[in-house]
């Protein structure tokens, strides 16, 4: 099987995927996920028109010189107890419903009490000035967030503010982690012999990141029985992914575990570095992917293609973020795969600069903790000269 290109590889996995049904949740829990229908305002704001300002509300055809008379004093949740008429005004905080009549406020600072009752202005006023009018945030029936809005902190506050208490969603993907390896030790077991099996937590932690209720179901030895248990509950997931033994090797598994369980494959090799050997495929209802076993390369392979698939089951978007930048150093291309570079970036002269990292092992973890961004090298590319405008992927592991 020849190699797949990476876009036409990302666009036969979401080809295949179809956001997941709807639930309501209590609105802190559905931010950052994705509204299912359109959320409509169910009461204006500001209710009524009122004060942007500590000062005083006014009539504007009254200010003058003369002195004029303060009938009120109105804080933030008061009624006014009345109109404002020929000659009067209201003491007013911020916040506070203006008095019928009033048109208009004037800081405190633009005016001079002359005693308890009495007030002179400094400064003319014109009519809305320093007046938050009733409806100017949102009005009854508009559309306050359409469906597909990927929830915020400020669109809760938005969502409370209309007396909501929950809203409809997608619902979580359900996500079953799947690792393999003999030479693997459990996280926490140091053996003087074996690696810690790092992916699997790894891959956890990416997936429930990106909004999945993600669980590791184990490791598997080296063999298909084995594996093939493992892989038997993972198919009752949303999404199941299977980590290493994706390549040839004598005791590589998975290929045949899947072929015994009749998960059909549509490809296992992507014309990419790192995270060549990757594979995708679907039974019923559940995407499956096998990833990698290189910790670099299961983690870029995560990036690329599985965390544009979490989101789009869950109704968000899936466009790989894309920054315009300079690279800092010289980089070599391979004919034939598309490369993506792990690199450190700054802010040089108001343009973002990236330095690719020494090491490009796909087995150097740390590599991975001291990139920021991936550098998108082009299949046809012949090399990046330093100065060279590039493409950069930021990574989502970062956290921030």
């Amino acid at each position: 099987m020849s190699l797949l290109p990476v876009d036409d590889a990302r666009s036969r996995i979401l080809n295949r995927v179809n956001p997941l049904p709807p639930e309501r949740v209590q609105i802190e829990d559905a931010i950052g996920r994705a509204t299912v229908e359109p959320v409509r305002v169910r009461r204006t704001l500001p209710p009524w028109d009122n004060s942007a300002m500590d000062g005083y509300a006014v009539r504007t055809a009254d200010v003058s010189s003369t002195p004029l008379k303060v009938v009120e004093k109105i804080f933030a949740g008061d009624v006014p107890r009345r109109a404002l008429n020929m000659g009067e005004v209201a003491r007013i905080m911020t916040g506070a419903r203006l008095p019928p009549g009033a048109d208009a406020v004037i800081m405190q600072e633009q005016a001079r009490a002359l005693d308890d009752t009495h007030v002179e202005f400094q400064a003319s006023a014109k009519a809305g000035q320093n007046v938050r009018r009733r409806g100017e945030d949102v009005r009854e029936g508009d559309v306050l967030f359409a469906a597909g809005r990927e929830l915020s902190a400020a669109d809760a506050g938005a969502l409370w503010s209309q007396g909501l208490v929950d809203v409809a969603v997608h619902r979580r993907p359900r996500v079953a982690i799947v690792t393999s390896g003999d030479e693997l030790s459990e996280v926490g077991v140091i053996h003087p012999d074996k690696l810690v099996d790092s992916n699997g937590p790894v891959i956890r932690a990416l997936a429930r990141a990106a909004g999945a209720d993600a669980v590791h179901l184990g490791r598997a030895d080296d063999s298909l029985e084995s594996l093939h248990a493992l892989l038997a509950k993972g198919l009752e997931f949303d999404v199941l992914i299977a980590i290493a033994g994706a390549s040839v090797g004598e005791r590589d598994f998975t290929r045949e575990a899947f072929t015994a369980l009749d998960v059909p494959l549509d490809f296992w090799r992507v014309a990419m570095r790192p995270g060549k050997p990757l594979a995708f495929g679907k039974k019923n209802d559940t995407l499956v992917f096998n990833l990698p076993g290189n910790p670099v390369s299961a983690m870029v392979t995560f990036e690329l293609f599985v965390r544009p698939v979490l989101r789009a089951l869950q109704g968000l978007s899936t466009v790989l973020p894309a920054l315009p930048a300079r690279a800092s150093a010289d980089v070599k291309s391979v004919p034939g795969l598309r490369l993506f570079v792990r690199a450190a970036t700054e802010v040089r002269d108001g343009a973002i600069w990236a330095t690719p990292l020494q090491s490009q092992s796909s087995g150097a973890l740390s590599s991975a903790a001291g990139a920021t961004a991936l550098i998108d090298v082009p299949t046809d590319s012949l090399g990046v000269k330093a100065g060279d405008p590039i493409t950069l992927i930021p990574v989502s592991w970062l956290g921030r």
